[in-house]
C-alpha cells in the first residue's frame, strides 16, 4: 500500500498544479474575453464569474497540493483532505473520476488505514 499512497501523492501533486493553471486560465480568459465585447456589463459579469470560478478551482487545487505533499509524509490529516479533493474531483470526467476514485480506494482501505494509525 505504501507504493499506492505515494502515487496518490504524487498524482495530486501533479493534477493540483494543472488545476492552478486552470485556474490562471479562466480568469484570464474570462477578463480578455469580458474586455473583447467592449460592454461594460458584459465586462463586470464576465470578470465576476470568471474570477468567482477561478477561485474555486484554484482553492480546491491549492489545497489537494498542500495535502500531496503532506500525504508523501504519511500525515493523518492529509489523508481525510485528499479524500474530500477526491470526492469533488470525481465529477471532473475522465481522468478526474478516474484519479479520484482511485484515490479514494487507496485511502479507505484497511491497511492504508493501519499505516496512517501507527503514524498517529
Amino acid at each position: 500500500m505504501r507504493t499506492h499512497i505515494k502515487v496518490v501523492g504524487i498524482v495530486n501533486l501533479i493534477y493540483s498544479a494543472i488545476g492552478i493553471l486552470a485556474a490562471a486560465g479562466v480568469l484570464l480568459g474570462g477578463i480578455f474575453a469580458s474586455l473583447a465585447t467592449l460592454n461594460p456589463i458584459v465586462l463586470i459579469v464576465g470578470t465576476v464569474t470568471s474570477a468567482l470560478i477561478a477561485i474555486v478551482i484554484g482553492a480546491i487545487s491549492v489545497f489537494g497540493l498542500i495535502a500531496g505533499f503532506a500525504l508523501l509524509n504519511h500525515q493523518q490529516w492529509a489523508r481525510y483532505v485528499i479524500l474530500f479533493v477526491s470526492a469533488l474531483r470525481l465529477f471532473r470526467w475522465p481522468l478526474g473520476t478516474l484519479f479520484g476514485g482511485y484515490s479514494i480506494w487507496v485511502l479507505t482501505h484497511d491497511d492504508t488505514r493501519r499505516l496512517f494509525a501507527m503514524r498517529a
